[in-house]
């Protein structure tokens, strides 16, 4: 009995070992996914690790601006290729290259605003110079010209005006004033800021007195520029009189007008200039001479210089 036991495990152990070397039952080839196709979708990009951002660099001067020069005096390095923008010391950014500069006087007794300019005592100043684009129907002098004179408080910017003109025309009146024989008043308060700035923005002004026409239409002031605050300038003090072969014009124009706190040695962008229109009866702008001769309406860089003269005493 225990013979026969011990063949029947021996047939059995025999039998296993021959089925697993069995050509039907091979182990099976193992199973790998495909590698997905990443130019059809991103959902199966691999998200990139966290990374730590680049260090901060601070800019040096030069990359801050390659042409911007100091008011020292002491010009940043310019790199090869780029034009530098001229010296912008506070001296050469003190007056404009067109003209000489005009001095407004101080006045410590403010002069009387009636159209009589005889009590005028300050340096003359002439505004007889043709300007771009100003028309072919000036003749000359006697045609249209002016000599004016120019003062200041801490209150007030005096104006005198003694203007010659053959022919006197004025049917126009507010904004369109120009269209007669008008003055015209432009002024860059911030000079030093903006000086090589050709358009103009809101520190730039331009304001139109009118001696209105001696009859019905009376004298008045108006601001065209800034363009925000174009209005009526009811605050400004405008009186004229009639001469032969011209007029007078006086005018006191508060500093808020110009939102201008006055002190002397203030420099500003300048120009005073004289519109024409010498055809009676008509609305018509025909030409306009200035007290500088490359004056354009709305290029600052073409202005000229005021310089505010005297102490206020403060």
């Amino acid at each position: 009995m225990a013979i026969r036991s011990r063949m029947l495990v021996m047939i059995l152990l025999a039998m296993f070992s021959t089925s697993c070397t069995l050509p039907s039952l091979a182990s099976p080839t193992p199973f790998t996914f495909p590698t997905p196709d990443l130019t059809h979708t991103a959902i199966f990009a691999i998200t990139p690790s966290a990374t730590s951002p680049p260090a901060t660099v601070t800019p040096t001067e030069e990359a801050i601006s390659a042409t911007e020069t100091s008011l020292s005096g002491t010009a940043v390095a310019t790199p090869t290729g780029l034009t530098p923008l001229p010296s912008a010391t506070m001296g050469s950014l003190s007056e404009r290259p067109n003209g000489s500069p005009i001095t407004a006087t101080y006045l410590s007794t403010p002069p009387i605003i009636d159209g009589d300019i005889s009590g005028w005592s300050t340096t003359a100043y002439s505004a007889e110079e043709t300007v771009p684009y100003a028309g072919d129907n000036w003749t000359g002098a006697s045609d249209l010209s002016a000599t004016f004179y120019i003062g200041w408080d801490t209150d007030y910017l005096y104006l005198a005006v003694n203007r010659t003109d053959d022919t006197f025309v004025q049917v126009s009146w507010g904004r369109y004033m120009y269209r007669g024989d008008d003055v015209e008043i432009q002024l860059d308060t911030d000079l030093a800021g903006d000086f090589h700035s050709a358009v103009m923005s809101g520190d730039d002004y331009q304001i139109g007195l009118s001696p209105g026409n001696f009859d019905s239409l009376e004298s008045e002031a108006y601001r065209w520029y800034p363009r925000y605050l174009e209005s009526w300038l009811r605050t400004v003090v405008v009186e004229a009189g009639r001469k032969d072969g011209g007029y007078v014009l006086e005018a006191k124009i508060p500093w808020t007008v110009f939102d201008v706190t006055p002190a002397d040695g203030t420099r500003f962008g300048f120009a005073l200039s004289l519109s024409d229109n010498d055809t009676v009866g008509t609305s018509s702008w025909q030409s306009m001479v200035s007290s500088v001769n490359t004056r354009r309406v709305t290029d600052p860089t073409t202005w000229g210089t005021l310089i505010l003269e005297g102490s206020t005493g403060e």
